[in-house]
């Protein structure tokens, strides 16, 4: 039995603790002041059971993200200093939207907001979010840039154990889930599990400095990018983060940034449909992508995007094993980046295995019982490919 309950009964939605109703307000009406009733009254480690039916916020609460008091954000549901374990009736059934015109220029929101109170602060040690539909009337919110952190989901601070599963992100005015830190560490131990992302402005699922996390059986589609595994500068010295994705489907971008020890396993990314798309990018760090198959465009755009099914640069080292690769270039490796790829099968009519890049390249591509079609390789003066 869950500590609090929110459900809807006639006109009314009711929030109810303990059998004792605690707040109400009209289904058509503003549900910002019961949801955040209802948040408060839910202990630290409690539960709070969100029942059927379209729950309509404004976002009106204002919280500077940085230690300074920078970086204002404005959101529907916060939830501070506290752990809370909260499920809805499923995807399709609880549906928390946002109401229009929340999100303009210089006004950026999160509809709900997950983190420690102050900037560096820790965040909770458990928390988990299943069976909820977030809706963002992004046609009715400002269509200016995304703003870093935006989106429909926000989680800030150093954190551990989090369980985000059985969701659903669609039409955001920036990420759908953003796992983010601002600074303050990384979250640990974070679990992401059958999230759909729909028409994100941003990126689908963003795990923004993480370490020891998996995002299993996943899908984003329509969106900036579809998942982007974010680190961060210190990667050089930082030591594993052990990121997991694995059978996550998208027609958007994948990007892995400066993050150490990633693994991506049975991807199925087709980009086709998106020809400014660059495919899996990888910028520094080092990962393993196997068992995947990555498409995009095979008509070229420009000399340094293709578009390719990958696209490594600066200091990215990458194993590529068993994938299927099409695109205008398939193992697409510039700057230092050094690519391993072991018994895959490419096609791509610019180059199979391709180097080239309008600045200088240094980059390496070793090829180990691969099979290709289209144009074998092109490789720019100062790179090397090489076959085993």
């Amino acid at each position: 039995m869950a500590n609090v309950d929110i459900f809807q009964k006639g006109s009314i939605t009711i929030a109810q603790a303990g059998g004792r109703q605690i707040a109400a307000c009209q289904i058509k009406g503003n549900a910002r002041a019961l949801f955040k009733a209802a948040i408060d009254a839910v202990p630290n480690g409690g539960s709070l059971n969100i029942g059927k039916g379209r729950y309509v916020f404004s976002a009106p609460y204002a919280f500077p993200l940085n230690p300074d008091g920078s970086n204002l954000f404005y959101c529907s549901i916060p939830i501070i200093d506290k752990g809370v374990h909260i499920t809805g009736a499923g995807p399709g059934l609880t549906i928390l939207q946002l109401a229009p015109g929340q999100r303009r220029e210089g006004r950026h929101v999160a509809l709900m907001l997950v983190r420690g109170k102050r900037g560096f602060d820790p965040g909770y040690s458990s928390f988990s979010l299943r069976g909820v539909t977030f809706e963002g009337d992004r046609a009715r919110q400002s269509t200016e840039a995304p703003h870093d952190g935006e989106g429909l989901l926000l989680v800030g601070s150093q954190r551990s154990n989090g369980v985000f599963e059985n969701l659903v992100f669609q039409n955001s005015h920036g990420a759908g889930m953003y796992l983010g830190n601002n600074g303050s560490g990384p979250g640990t131990n974070e679990t992401v599990r059958n999230v759909v992302a729909r028409n994100c402005a941003a990126e689908g699922i963003m795990l923004d400095t993480n370490k020891n996390s998996q995002v299993i059986d996943c899908q984003a589609y329509g969106c900036r990018v579809g998942l982007f595994l974010n680190g961060n500068d210190d990667w050089r010295t930082r030591g594993s983060d052990n990121v997991t994705a694995t059978r996550f489907k998208t027609d958007s971008q994948i990007t892995c940034w400066q993050v150490n020890d990633f693994t991506l396993s049975e991807i199925n990314m087709d980009c086709t449909g998106s020809p400014t798309s660059r495919g899996l990018v990888v910028r520094d760090g080092n990962g393993v992508v196997k068992n995947s198959v990555l498409k995009t465009d095979t008509t070229k755009i420009d000399a340094r995007s293709g578009p390719g099914s990958t696209y490594f640069y600066e200091n990215a080292r990458v194993l590529l094993e068993n994938c299927d690769l099409s695109g205008y270039f398939g193992v697409h490796a510039i700057g230092k980046s050094y690519a391993e790829v072991k018994g895959c099968r490419i096609s791509a009519p610019g180059g199979c295995f391709c180097t080239t890049d309008p600045n200088p390249v240094s980059s390496t591509i070793v090829a180990r019982g691969c099979t290709w079609a289209g144009k074998k390789s092109d490789i720019q003066e100062g790179s090397s490919l090489m076959e085993a």
